[in-house]
């Protein structure tokens, strides 16, 4: 019996580190949040949640991590609970051996969603974390409420991207850094989503982009033509990496909003009926 007890003290022992670990309190200026880890498919996904509220799933772009959204924690926590993960290969989250793919990165966002059984949710997904937002709303859409989808695109190549950030990407097996060559690789191969998954996303989404962004704006119209409920955010001015704040913070904030899609021709055509009457 003692043997016992003291095997099962020394097992609780040998976890408690572990258990803290997992939630080790973030302090990001005045904000305190907790970190925290799970399992996804054999990889250990590294998150962080901040405030209370209405809660809010940020997905970082390629080469970035939770701490990406720090600058917009004072702002985002007046109005949602913000949960911020590493994507594999990236921040602290662990890195398979294989070559990083957008659709087991959706996988471990949806096993994410799924952990922490939350429901009416909004997502921002920048760059690379839009393209997976962009499959979260095809493939898993019942727990989204709404999304802010900014940088993305749906194909690797010069009909999506300007060619020469095109150039620059493929120049990835020059990177001397194994970790940065991997997740240059996924860009240069990756995504390729056929116009058609596009165009079965449920939830409404706002599409949005820099008009000297990366992507190129045709492209960016293409997605939001093909996305049945979407409006579209041109921002002036602005590059692929959004260094305003204030727009930014102001459209996700909407996406607490009730979504609206007016439409021109509608009332045009409304107004055509009244002007043009056959009624005499």
């Amino acid at each position: 019996m003692m043997k016992f007890k003291r095997t099962l003290t020394l097992s609780i022992a040998l976890l408690l580190p572990a258990i803290i670990f997992a939630q080790q309190p973030i302090q990001v200026g005045n904000i305190t949040g907790h970190s925290y880890s799970m399992e996804s498919n054999g990889i250990n996904i590294h998150y962080e949640i901040f405030g209370k509220g209405t809660p809010l799933l940020v997905l970082h772009g390629n080469g970035g991590s939770a701490k990406s959204v720090y600058r917009l924690l004072e702002d985002l926590t007046q109005e949602f609970q913000v949960i911020a993960m590493d994507a594999r290969c990236h921040g602290q989250s662990s890195c398979p051996d294989k070559d990083l793919d957008y659709m087991d990165m959706a996988d471990d966002v949806n096993n994410l969603i799924e952990h922490l059984d939350i429901d009416d949710l909004r997502i921002w997904g920048h760059s690379d974390g839009g393209i997976i937002g962009l499959i979260l709303g095809y493939k898993y859409p019942d727990r989204i409420n709404s999304m802010l989808i900014s940088g993305a695109n749906i194909r690797p190549d010069t009909t999506a991207l300007k060619p020469e950030i095109v150039g620059f990407i493929q120049k990835y097996p020059e990177i001397a850094d194994p970790l940065l060559r991997k997740q240059f690789k996924l860009m240069s191969d990756q995504p390729n989503i056929p116009i058609e998954d596009i165009q079965k996303i449920k939830p409404p989404v706002i599409v949005m982009a820099g008009d000297r962004d990366a992507i190129k704006i045709e492209h960016t119209l293409e997605i939001f033509n093909a996305i049945p409920r979407a409006n579209l955010c041109i921002l002036p001015g602005t590059s692929h990496f959004l260094s305003d704040p204030d727009p930014l913070v102001f459209w996700i904030k909407s996406l607490k909003d009730e979504f609206k899609s007016p439409s021109t021709v509608q009332i045009a055509t409304m107004m055509a009926g009244q002007l043009f009457s056959n009624d005499n």
